[in-house]
C-alpha cells in the first residue's frame, strides 16, 4: 500500500500592487501650487487672532486708557489750532483722519500742505516737519498701546520702548509718502476708472505689507529694515485675513467716517459742537485700529519665519533626490 501523500492548503496570493507610473509619483511628491494671494482671503487655521476679537481687544484697550483718551482728544484740538496759527482756511471735518494710519494720515498732510503753501519749497518743508512729528507721535502711541496690551497700564517703561521705534515709523512713514507720490504720477496714466482702482489698491497694500512694522519693532528691537521685513512676512500668512481687515480699515476711515462727518464741506473756524465730538469718535477708532494690529502682531509674532520661506526650491528637492536614488 502507497501512503497518499497529503496536501498543505495553499494561501492565497496577495494581489499585485498597481504599478505607479513616473509622473504619478512625481505628482504625489510634488506639492500643489496654489495661485498667488489664495492663502490670504482664505480662512482656515492661522496663529492671527480674528479680526472681531482683533477690534474688540482694540477698542477696549483705548477706551480703558486715560490716557490714549486723552489723546485722542487732545491731538485733534492741538492741530486745529496749530493749523490756524499758520493761517489755515479750510473744513474742520478733515480733522477726523488727523490721527489716521499711514498712508491715510500722509494724505491728510499733503492736502493740509497744499492748501497752505501750494507746491514749492515750503510744501516739502511743511511735509517734512508733518512726517517728523507724526512719527515721533505714533512712535510713542506704539510703545504706549504695547504696554496696554501687555500690562494693561502705561508707564515710562512703554515710553522708552516707543522712542527706540522711531527710526522704523519714520521709515513706514516716508515709504508711504512714495507710494502716494508714485500712484499720483503712474496710476492716471491707466484711467480714471482703473487707476482709481489702482491707487485705492496700493493704499491698501501700504498699510497690508507696513502695519505691523511699528509693534514689531517696539516688541522685538530690531532697526527698520527688519521690523519691515517681518511685518510683510506677517502679513503674507496664510489664513490670516489681513487684506479683509486693511480694507475694512480703509472702508471705515475714507468712506464713513469722511462721508458722515458733520458739516463735512464747511469752511469755518469754529467747529460745531457735535463736529467736536464726532471728531474725537473718529481719533477714538483710529487708536483702536491701531491697537487692532498691534494685538494681532503679538498673537502672530511667534509664528513669524525668520527666514522668508523658498517655496521653488522645496518643490524641487523631492524631485532631485528621487532622480538621484534611481540612479
Amino acid at each position: 500500500m502507497t501512503a497518499k501523500k497529503r496536501r498543505r492548503p495553499q494561501r492565497p496570493r496577495p494581489a499585485p500592487e498597481p504599478e505607479t507610473t513616473q509622473v504619478e509619483e512625481q505628482e504625489e511628491q510634488t506639492p500643489q501650487r496654489r495661485p498667488f494671494g489664495s492663502g490670504l482671503l482664505a480662512g482656515g487655521p492661522s496663529p492671527m487672532p480674528p479680526i472681531g476679537r482683533s477690534l474688540g481687544n482694540g477698542l477696549l484697550a483705548v477706551v480703558s486708557s486715560p490716557i490714549l483718551l486723552a489723546i485722542a482728544v487732545v491731538v485733534p484740538l492741538l492741530a486745529w489750532l496749530a493749523l490756524l496759527a499758520i493761517g489755515f482756511e479750510g473744513r474742520p471735518s478733515l480733522l477726523v483722519d488727523v490721527l489716521a494710519l499711514p498712508p491715510i494720515s500722509t494724505y491728510f498732510d499733503l492736502g493740509t500742505g497744499e492748501s497752505l503753501l501750494s507746491l514749492g519749497p515750503a510744501f516739502l518743508v511743511f511735509i517734512g516737519i508733518a512726517l517728523l512729528i507724526r512719527s515721533l507721535l505714533y512712535a510713542l502711541l506704539a510703545g504706549m498701546i504695547v504696554e496696554t496690551l501687555e500690562d494693561g497700564r502705561i508707564s515710562r517703561w512703554g515710553l522708552l520702548r516707543g522712542v527706540s521705534a522711531i527710526p522704523t515709523v519714520l521709515a513706514v512713514n516716508l515709504l508711504s509718502f512714495s507710494l502716494i507720490l508714485a500712484s499720483n504720477v503712474i496710476f492716471p496714466i491707466l484711467g480714471p476708472g482703473i487707476g482709481l482702482l489702482a491707487a485705492i489698491g496700493s493704499l491698501v497694500g501700504g498699510l497690508f505689507f507696513l502695519g505691523f512694522a511699528p509693534t514689531a519693532a517696539v516688541r522685538q528691537q530690531r532697526g527698520a529694515v527688519e521690523s519691515i521685513r517681518r511685518s510683510g512676512r506677517a502679513a503674507m500668512l496664510p489664513g490670516s485675513r489681513h487684506v479683509l481687515f486693511c480694507a475694512l480699515y480703509f472702508f471705515v476711515a475714507l468712506p464713513v467716517v469722511v462721508g458722515l462727518a458733520p458739516g463735512g464741506s464747511q469752511v469755518t473756524a469754529n467747529p460745531t459742537l457735535s463736529g467736536w465730538i464726532f471728531i474725537l469718535a473718529a481719533s477714538v477708532l483710529h487708536l483702536a485700529f491701531m491697537a487692532a494690529l498691534a494685538f494681532r502682531w503679538i498673537g502672530v509674532e511667534p509664528a513669524v519665519p525668520e527666514e522668508p520661506v523658498r517655496r521653488r526650491q522645496a518643490q524641487r528637492r523631492p524631485l532631485a533626490s528621487r532622480q538621484r536614488g534611481r540612479r
